[in-house]
């Protein structure tokens, strides 16, 4: 029997929320989600409704540290948070705080999970998208994720070819330094939940595109830019929308553009 859910979770490091994340966390909450917003710091924004819980009774920024590229260190400023922030994810399956939201996904209609099967959807024609994502807490996943923070190195079991085995191969050849994370941004997320849920038989259960990434990658920005988007609101296939490129939030509105909406109906 179905065990229906509403309860969400999501990540905001410390300090101000963007004005895109603030628009989204207040969609969560006018849905009806219960909506928890886990942080290292305080964040003076946080939407009323939210309810603000500490970070570090998940997982650890101190695995931060070990996510840092070697060969790229020009990402560091941001990219091991965001591989940071896929671990998190996991770990919340495993304490039972609920649905995963990454801070930028505006939802535009209630919507429930059910709580003892997987819920997540796909980004594109094959990977599961990570900004929306959920497992039972005795997944076998969950599994996978403690057993790779167990390991002296991050480098996952899950990875193809090219990335597990070509690459690092090469780089030890060549006497490159490198660490795990100089892999891929995606190889702690949308690629390894993709690659997961073929192992353990649960990629036929993603939902269709249409949930959360109808307009994704590049056409998120016609988010920002005068678009018919009603059809999110009237089709009820459309449960919300990742909002992938956020640069239009920095330049002047655009009317008749979602973004116009949103900010009117959430000011």
């Amino acid at each position: 029997m179905a065990r229906p859910s509403n309860k969400v979770s999501t990540l905001w490091m410390d300090g101000p929320l963007r004005r895109i994340d603030e628009i989204c966390l207040k969609s969560m909450v006018a849905s009806g989600l219960d909506l928890t917003l886990y942080t290292f710091g305080d964040v003076p924004n946080a939407p009323r409704g939210v309810v603000l819980a500490d970070a570090a009774e998940i997982l650890s920024s101190k695995l931060i540290d070990r996510l840092q590229l070697v060969k790229r260190p020009e990402r560091n400023p941001r990219q091991p948070i965001a591989n940071f922030s896929d671990f998190f994810r996991v770990m919340l399956m495993k304490q039972k705080k609920g649905l995963w939201l990454d801070s930028d996904v505006f939802v535009f209609k209630p919507f429930t999970y059910d709580a003892d099967e997987v819920f997540f959807a796909k980004e594109d024609r094959v990977r599961i998208g990570s900004p929306v994502y959920y497992l039972p807490p005795d997944h076998p996943v969950i599994g996978e994720y403690d057993q790779l923070m167990a390991q002296e190195t991050l480098l996952p079991n899950w990875l193809g070819f090219r990335r597990g085995t070509l690459k690092p191969t090469w780089w030890k050849l060549r006497g490159i330094p490198y660490s795990p994370p100089d892999l891929g941004i995606t190889i702690y997320g949308n690629d390894a939940f993709t690659r997961l849920a073929r192992r353990y038989g649960d990629y036929g259960k993603a939902k269709p595109k249409h949930f959360f990434y109808h307009w994704s990658a590049a056409q998120s920005e016609w988010l920002f830019q005068p678009k018919d988007f009603r059809f999110f609101l009237t089709d009820p296939r459309h449960l919300g929308i990742h909002v992938h490129r956020k640069e239009g939030e920095h330049r002047p509105t655009e009317k008749g553009s979602w973004w116009e909406w949103a900010q009117e109906l959430y000011a």
